[in-house]
């Protein structure tokens, strides 16, 4: 698959389910993928771009490997990611629930101008305690592979993010917020690192360690 066929899902999935705050991908294994922000924000009366590349991101590895998925498709002048409560997380809530779901990645995007490829919100370290190998292995892959991998900075996952408000609700779950540059996910001269990425991040939720 190349750039443009990527990014051209993301945007026919967009405008199937525009009219609809979030939408919901069955799936078959107890990880959960979610993308709260690859549609536009209102964050504290301010609004806030989309983070397209984490749709992208996230709608690839669901068919990749078969997690269950959710991601917002409305703007609805939230932010699902930011709010206490949100139409958003209590579905999210709901299927973790009903579907006994152990493991939650929220994919992000961070702006260009920062240092780093990728940036791991773990709260310091309370919301992947239960797994920490899968997160070491996680690291480990991204670091060999020359990325440029960056843990609870700039973003840390805490308070009311998706992650620590799974783990405050689910004290059993393992969640982990993920931030990958825009410089990766948005710009074709960087396709090659993006692929890169895609497969990193596929055979790690293809892993064994997920339990």
């Amino acid at each position: 698959m190349n750039f443009e066929e990527l990014h051209k899902n993301r945007k026919t999935f967009l405008l199937k389910n525009a009219n609809k705050d979030n939408v919901i991908i069955p799936g078959e294994r107890n990880i959960l993928i979610s993308a709260p922000h690859g549609v536009s924000q209102v964050r504290l009366g301010k609004p806030k771009h989309a983070e397209i590349g984490s749709l992208t991101t996230s709608l690839y590895l669901q068919k990749a490997t078969g997690c269950y998925f959710i991601a917002k498709t409305k703007n609805n002048f939230d932010d699902a990611n930011f709010d206490e409560n949100s139409i958003y997380k209590r579905n999210l809530f709901d299927l973790i629930e009903n579907k006994n779901i152990n493991y939650v990645i929220d994919f992000h995007g961070v702006a260009s101008f920062r240092s780093c490829d990728v940036n791991l919100g773990t709260n310091f370290g309370r919301n992947i305690e239960k797994n920490i190998p899968l997160f070491d292995n996680l690291v480990k892959s991204l670091r060999d592979n020359g990325f440029i991998v960056e843990i609870d900075q700039p973003f840390n996952a805490s308070y009311n993010s998706i992650s620590s408000s799974v783990k405050k609700k689910f004290v059993n779950s393992w969640t982990l917020q993920v931030e990958i540059n825009y410089a990766i996910t948005n710009n074709r001269k960087n396709f090659i690192k993006f692929q890169k990425l895609l497969e990193i991040f596929e055979n790690w939720l293809n892993s064994p360690l997920f339990k």
